[in-house]
């Protein structure tokens, strides 16, 4: 533990020393003009983590002076939530949320801080008089995702940190956190996965032990199932399923993990390395603070082992062969999840974390990205997963697109309704060092999608990876093709995707070498 917060305190030291991050208030405008994030959002989460840097180790004056910048933006919101009938200024989202209790626990934390009444009343202003003050419920109070958690959640510990009275926040925070906990399922599967598992549950659990030590009330009492999914989601070390809008580098705070083991004797995921306050993007100060004041080295080793999620619709199993361990992760589920991706049946295949067949993950979150031309998109996109057309349809989008997973023992089958009149049976099978996979449904075109261009050989196609090799079985090389897209991932970098077609004529079979 001493290493782990002596290594952050030394990258909080280096931060602090460094200028200030420029800061141009015009870069707002992007959004409605492109509907770019990232330009504005990059300097936003720079100033963020500029001022978590000075709060635990600057000095006063300097730590001040930042303080008052960020209480003079035009929102703590980012452009992309803001609306057309309401002003920036008081717009409560997660971000606006999470500024709101970082200034409410430096003033606490700090005494040196110049100012201190007039920061207090920009919170309020801001974020608490709009939330506490409402007579109507927020739209993410009644529209139960990570939102939920983490604006409930920062927002409650902005309260206790600024003395509001208890019963008060008893009265709005808590049951919003309670719709969310009933979001989850009794396999505590996450449908927005990993990622949005950290964020949300990472911010109810912040805000239960912050209660906790307030009250003496225990919020995570019974919560085991859903503080146990990123292990039971796990590839490898630091490698996780990416279904929905995940990313290939789920962030671990090692604050909120190893507390959730002492606290409720889960077990820990494993981590491919300790993780810095400058892996998360957004500089978060919930998950440094508690890190700092809780965490602890994570493991670096994962056993072989397989969780079936029924309720999430999630199937992840991992086996060693030889040296490498070799995961295959198959997504049930329904077409109208938060974050959702036209991708029921998706499979993923992994070999120490390299995903040979894989799952593409988020994509950069721009305006269309959320908007009517989503699934236009490369990555939510049906096209873009390792999902067939069923005569010629992708997958729809609605909720009672469905898809039902059947644990088999060894391995799963999906039942999937989800092509309109179509229906398709998937059937995954586990032998030794192959996995078998079956189709059933009128005239499928398989699709299977890597980052990894495949090389075909008659019946066979290869995807050789840096860790591993995956040899497809079947192939029909009469109408077998290649293609590829060029777009960006979730932090705006080249991404390329590869996908096989070919129309299915008999059983597949995957070879793990």
């Amino acid at each position: 533990m001493s290493d782990l917060r002596t290594a952050l305190l030394e990258e909080l030291r280096e931060i602090a020393a460094r200028p200030v991050p420029a800061f141009d208030p015009a870069l707002a405008d992007d959004f409605a003009a492109d509907g770019r994030r990232l330009p504005y959002e990059a300097q936003y989460f720079a100033r963020r983590r500029h001022l978590a840097a000075l709060a635990v180790v600057g000095e006063g004056p300097a730590l001040s002076s930042l303080l008052k910048d960020v209480c003079q933006e035009r929102s703590w919101a980012l452009p992309a939530h803001w609306g057309i009938d309401f002003d920036p200024r008081t717009c409560v989202d997660l971000f606006a949320c999470e500024t709101a209790q970082t200034l409410a626990e430096i003033l606490r934390l700090r005494d040196d801080v110049e100012g201190a009444a007039e920061i207090e009343a920009e919170i309020r202003e801001r974020v608490l008089d709009p939330l506490f003050e409402s007579e109507f419920p927020l739209w993410w109070e009644l529209r139960i995702s990570n939102w939920t958690a983490v604006c409930a959640g920062a927002a409650g510990m902005a309260a206790l940190a600024l003395g509001y009275d208890l019963d008060r926040v008893r009265g709005r925070i808590l049951p919003a956190l309670q719709s969310y906990l009933f979001s989850f399922g009794p396999d505590g599967g996450c449908v927005e996965g990993v990622d949005y598992w950290v964020y949300g549950f990472g911010y109810f659990t912040y805000f239960a032990e912050a209660w906790r030590d307030a009250t003496g009330e225990d919020l995570l009492a019974g919560n085991e199932a859903i503080a146990a999914f990123p292990a039971r989601a796990q590839l490898y070390p630091g490698s996780f399923a990416t279904f929905g809008d995940a990313g290939p580098d789920t962030l671990l705070p090692a604050g909120l993990l190893t507390r959730l083991h002492d606290r409720l004797g889960v077990p820990l995921p494993a981590a491919a390395r300790t993780q810095t306050f400058a892996d998360d993007a957004c500089a978060r100060w919930a998950p440094l603070t508690r890190t700092l004041e809780w965490g602890r080295p994570l493991g670096d080793t994962v056993e072989p082992g397989r969780a079936f999620l029924a309720d999430v619709g999630w199937f992840v199993e991992r086996r060693r062969s030889g040296r490498r361990m070799w995961a295959l992760a198959v997504k049930g589920g329904y077409n109208d999840e938060p974050h959702n991706h036209l991708d029921l049946g998706s499979f993923l295949i992994a070999v120490d974390g390299e995903q040979l067949v894989c799952d593409p993950g988020a994509g950069e979150y721009t305006a269309a990205y959320f908007g009517d031309e989503r699934y236009e998109q490369v990555h939510p996109s049906s096209a873009w997963h390792s999902v067939p057309t069923v005569e010629g349809a992708g997958q729809q989008l609605g909720e009672d697109s469905r898809a039902e997973l059947v644990d088999t023992g060894n391995g799963v089958e999906a039942y999937i309704d989800a092509y309109g009149d179509g229906a398709l049976i998937r059937k995954f099978a586990w032998t030794e060092d192959t996995i078998t996979l079956e189709d059933f449904g009128p005239e499928i075109t398989e699709t299977f999608v890597s980052r990894i261009c495949p090389e075909l050989e008659g019946d066979r196609a290869v995807w050789a990876g840096e860790r591993g090799t995956l040899v497809l079985h079947g192939v029909n090389p009469e109408d077998a093709v290649i293609d590829s897209v060029d777009t960006t991932d979730h932090r705006g970098a080249p991404d390329r995707l590869w996908a096989l077609r070919f129309g299915l004529s008999g059983g597949l079979r995957f070879e793990l070498l």
